[in-house]
């Protein structure tokens, strides 16, 4: 697969992710190490809470749906990732889920300090299987450029 530069990168093109199933056991694992909330990690509490039920960990969903954008991008010039979009959840992801990611290159712009980079976004919306708006997010990444002379 050939290196994609950031002059290879189009604002608005759609990188093709496949779809994320959190396991019951994912959630509670992913929690036990990483976001111990008795409602992620235990069943009787959880059930208890304003969830009625066990839910994954905004933190478990963010990383699972990470994992397929990454991969969906295969070999682009990244140098680094500079920041992340603001992040808004709108419902839980329970056991047995399966994401939708929908992820898009944007604001794409290049440096005018360093011509041999530039910025370019990735923002993502996740639905459920029954469609329903899970996660909205985004990544800014520097890439290479693979002409450095051009403006």
């Amino acid at each position: 697969m050939e290196i994609k530069y950031f002059e290879n990168i189009y604002d608005g093109e759609r990188l093709q992710c496949r779809t994320v199933l959190i396991t019951r056991e994912s959630i509670i694992e992913f929690a036990k190490q990483f976001d111990p909330q008795p409602f992620h990690i235990d069943e009787d509490t959880a059930n208890n809470s304003i969830f009625g039920g066990l839910v994954a960990s905004s933190l478990h969903t963010l990383a699972a749906c990470t994992r397929v954008v990454v991969e969906a991008q295969g070999k682009v010039s990244i140098l680094s990732g500079v920041g992340m979009h603001e992040v808004n959840m709108f419902n839980p992801v329970r056991p047995d889920d399966i994401l939708t990611v929908e992820a898009w290159w944007t604001e794409l712009k290049r440096s005018k300090s360093k011509p041999d980079r530039g910025f370019a976004s990735i923002k993502c919306k996740v639905s459920n299987q029954k469609n329903e708006s899970i996660i909205e997010y985004g990544y800014r990444y520097l890439l290479a450029c693979k002409d450095s002379k051009k403006q």
